[in-house]
């Protein structure tokens, strides 16, 4: 199936950042509950860290190395190698453990502060805690949103929370461990020729160069009447982007050449309508743990309001998957 793996980093990644997400709803919950009971923020700070411990960063190294055993089966069956025990080369840098620690405890940082700051003002007399607390439901949001993404000049691009980062990291690294496994499959082969298999819902920076053969020598030629151009020309592109999924294989025959590139608009308006689903169903359980809160404040206006806006969410999310259905 050419689009195997594709489907497994997505699945993988899908999984890491649901669990990132369980654990930023927790906080968020935990949040609001210990300033409704005024807890000190020594309370808060070990309840905190009691959540983010359940943090399986061990789950990555799993998946990689299941990826790795994936390729290793595909490129080196049925081949007489000679050198199995030439050293792995980590061609492209992966992220380590120690990173996602690090921004997991800029995030606690950022909550704990937050936190105090919340308790401090709370504590004053004038304050009307029922309105400051539901108004700061949706401050919170803003708040969490403390990691950036950077354009290549060093400016900032976007802010994100530690779910969307952490898996953002995950996807590279299992992306890129693949293209490690390949290249060093491709030299222990003596392989010069790669392929990079077209999948469904590929984004518009990889589109135009999914399906297509590649040199990993630099070298522009023909083989099986097919061109082939330097693998380098469809990373500057945009291939290998931070969620990219797109994954190299060697090429041995025209029998792996697909006749289905997934490259037309309707393909692109399709990778669109996809995302939009994603961030909608991300959206509703945000709002779903939001009435909890508000529920718990007591404030069953802003509850009532919340669940339209999920009805709505929802009506809109049935309406992209019949159009998507339909085309």
């Amino acid at each position: 199936m050419a689009d195997e793996f594709d489907l497994f980093i997505e699945d993988s990644v899908d999984i890491a950042k649901i669990g990132y997400d369980e654990m930023l709803y927790k906080t968020k919950r935990l949040f609001f509950d210990y300033l409704i009971k005024k807890k000190s923020a020594d309370d808060f700070d070990k309840r905190l860290e009691k959540i983010w411990k359940n943090v399986d960063h061990s789950f990555m190294k799993q998946r990689i190395e299941e990826l790795d055993k994936m390729i290793k089966e595909r490129d080196l069956k049925d081949n007489e190698i000679k050198n199995i025990n030439a050293k792995f080369k980590e061609v492209y840098e992966l992220t380590k453990t120690g990173r996602y620690e690090e921004v997991e405890k800029y995030f606690k940082s950022i909550i704990s502060d937050f936190y105090k700051i919340n308790l401090r003002t709370l504590e004053k007399e004038y304050i009307d805690e029922f309105s400051y607390l539901s108004k700061g439901v949706k401050v919170y949001d803003r708040v969490e949103n403390t990691i950036a993404y950077h354009n290549k000049d060093g400016t900032v691009r976007s802010w994100h929370n530690i779910a969307d980062y952490c898996s953002m990291l995950f996807n590279t690294n299992l992306n890129r461990s693949g293209w490690n496994r390949t290249l060093y499959d491709a030299d222990l082969l003596n392989r010069n020729i790669v392929y990079l298999p077209a999948h469904m819902y590929a984004c518009p920076l990889c589109i135009n160069y999914q399906g297509k053969l590649y040199s990993l020598d630099g070298t522009y030629g023909e083989i099986d009447g097919r061109k082939y151009v330097p693998y380098e020309e469809a990373i500057e592109g945009g291939v290998g982007h931070p969620n990219c999924r797109h994954q190299w294989e060697l090429y041995w025959d025209a029998d792996q050449l697909q006749e289905e590139k997934f490259n037309t608009s309707e393909w692109d308006e399709k990778y669109k309508q996809q995302q939009k689903l994603k961030a909608l169903e991300r959206k509703i359980n945000k709002l779903e743990n939001d009435k909890t809160i508000y529920k718990k404040l007591g404030n069953y206006e802003e509850l009532t309001k919340t669940q339209n806006k999920i009805l709505k969410l929802l009506e809109k999310s049935d309406e992209i998957e019949t159009s998507v259905s339909k085309s």
